[in-house]
């Protein structure tokens, strides 16, 4: 059985998940149109992404 702390983890873990994933797709669709970042500078901006939310608190 797992305790509370690990079950509270698990969610905020697929909330933070679901929040990049979201993030990432929106950077995406909007560098489909526009074109304007290079690869390199779409991997940065993911990278920005995921850093910033694993240092936001919920």
């Amino acid at each position: 059985m797992k305790t509370m702390p690990e079950i509270e983890n698990k969610l905020l873990d697929e909330k933070r998940l679901t929040a990049m994933k979201v993030n990432i797709l929106e950077l995406e669709k909007e560098n489909l149109k526009t074109r304007d970042k290079t690869n390199d500078e779409m991997v940065e901006s993911i990278r920005k992404i995921i850093s910033d939310e694993l240092k936001k608190n919920y």
